[in-house]
């Protein structure tokens, strides 16, 4: 993707509220008090984990759910994910020099840190590095690699009777697009090499997503430093390692290009129709993998008001919103026509179908709205690490006392928080949120990592220390796959 458009003058900036950078008032930043706090809630939380206190893997017994507990040896397994957050300390060290290397050298080293963490993690398994492959050739675990064994005779014909398939499990409530994954990869490397290469393969893609999170952190700042501290802390996602391999570790990548590509739409006249069809490509390769990618509309649809609002609420501002929206439903419908055309394949029927699974699945768990409605966001936090909940809290409140600065990061703050409290509120995604939620771990984790940037450096290499302990804690105690 090429890089972020220029925008108007007339645009705030995105370190404060005033037109020039230079005059911009700098946001208040975290305090030596506030940083140690951080500390001392991981380390709380990650001795919590490590005692196995209940109910920080859930509550099995009231509500359906829990990540049951194990033990790989905490010690054992944070010494085989030690390379990973040396690396990360060194570029977050690096970065604090006068003469410290551009982006682009620094952030290939954060992509494989955080994929050594998910291989290396997988390693502290007994099980090793095949267990890659065993979770997806499992129906239980995914599912998707077995339903492509299943396919028989041409790619195109199974396609054209998608929505009509007896599907396994998770196959149900998707589309077709992580069945023809594996089907690739399957034709490629037969059965077993398959699995294990294809899922090594999604964690891949998965780690991609630290150089997409350094492209979305410009929408709140323009600071390398701060922007390299985003990417180094989506590296130590915790969800991003336990759930290897799960195609969920993918589609934050899919969710930040849908917002990115809406609000540039908006912002930049000069390349507002490129965007708006590249939106629409976005929307549509999203709509072939997973339908909860659709919740971020409510991103888009909170900064399209709030955009209203900046211009206030001018008629070429309404042209503008409606514009860019209907280039990118005409380039999404299109391309979903083309496909029909090509192969038969029923977007529409394969939507109404995973629907009425959903709703038939959901009896089966019979998972109530009330309660999940409150443990949702507490596990969303889980697969975040717990850490990005006070974080972010403090850059809201040092927002708020400091209301004439950093206006755009602001607006952004809120608009993230009311999304994920739509997804919650909806109820539509209920349960196994650390999971399920995954796309949405970017909203926390930008403001978070930018409030973190502007600690000192011991501060802040203490903190991601700890993340990445927690990270460590997680995967030695808790199981959130099973086969």
């Amino acid at each position: 993707m090429e890089a972020l458009v220029k925008v108007t003058s007339a645009r705030k900036t995105r370190e404060g509220g005033n037109n020039s950078p230079a005059s911009a008032k700098p946001p208040a930043g975290i305090t030596n008090a506030q940083a140690a706090i951080v500390v001392l809630i991981g380390i709380a939380f990650s001795l919590g984990v490590i005692f196995e206190w209940e109910p920080l893997n859930g509550v099995k017994t009231w509500a359906h759910w829990e990540w049951p507990w194990r033990d790989l040896g905490v010690f054992e397994t944070g010494m085989w994910m030690l390379p990973s957050i040396l690396a990360i300390g060194w570029v977050l060290w690096r970065v604090e020099k006068r003469a410290s290397p551009q982006p682009w050298q620094l952030l290939p080293l954060l992509v494989l840190s955080n994929y050594a963490l998910q291989v290396l993690g997988m390693l502290a398994d007994p099980r090793g590095i095949k267990f890659v492959g065993t979770i997806v050739a499992s129906a239980g675990a995914t599912s998707y690699f077995t339903d492509a064994i299943a396919i028989q005779g041409s790619l195109a014909n199974w396609l054209r009777h998608f929505h009509q398939t007896q599907l396994h499990w998770h196959s149900t409530t998707h589309p077709a697009g992580p069945i023809v994954f594996y089907y690739s990869f399957l034709k490629l490397f037969g059965g077993d090499a398959g699995a294990l290469v294809g899922g090594c393969c999604v964690g891949l893609m998965a780690s991609a997503g630290v150089l997409v999170v350094f492209r979305f952190a410009r929408l709140w700042t323009d600071n390398h430093k701060a922007r390299i501290a985003a990417a180094a802390l989506y590296a130590l996602v915790p969800a991003l390692t336990v759930f290897f391999p799960e195609f969920d570790q993918a589609y934050p990548i899919l969710s930040m290009l849908l917002i990115l590509l809406w609000v540039e739409a908006l912002e930049s006249a000069e390349n507002r129709v490129p965007r708006a069809v590249a939106l629409g490509l976005v929307l549509f390769v999203s709509t072939l993998f997973a339908y909860n990618l659709l919740s971020i509309g409510a991103f888009l649809l909170y900064y399209g008001c709030y955009w209203m609002r900046k211009n206030r609420c001018a008629r070429s501002g309404w042209y503008t919103v409606v514009g860019v929206g209907c280039v990118s439903a005409i380039t999404f419908v299109g391309c979903h026509l083309l496909l029909w055309l090509t192969t038969g394949y029923n977007a529409v029927a394969a939507f109404h179908n995973a629907l009425h699974n959903q709703a038939h699945i959901a009896k089966i768990l019979n998972r109530p709205y009330s309660v999940f409605v409150l443990l949702d966001p507490y596990d969303f936090l889980l697969g975040a690490g717990v850490l990005v909940l006070p974080l972010v809290v403090f850059y809201g409140c040092n927002r708020l006392r400091s209301s004439d600065v950093d206006r755009a990061g602001s607006a952004l703050l809120w608009i993230s928080l009311a999304t994920i409290a739509t997804v919650d509120l909806s109820g539509l995604l209920r349960a196994e949120s650390a999971r399920a939620w995954l796309f949405l771990q970017p909203l926390l984790v930008v403001p978070a990592a930018l409030e973190l940037s502007r600690a000192n450096l011991s501060w802040r290499l203490s903190i991601f220390a700890i993340q990445w302990w927690i990270v460590v804690c997680l995967k030695a105690k808790m199981t959130f796959i099973g086969v």
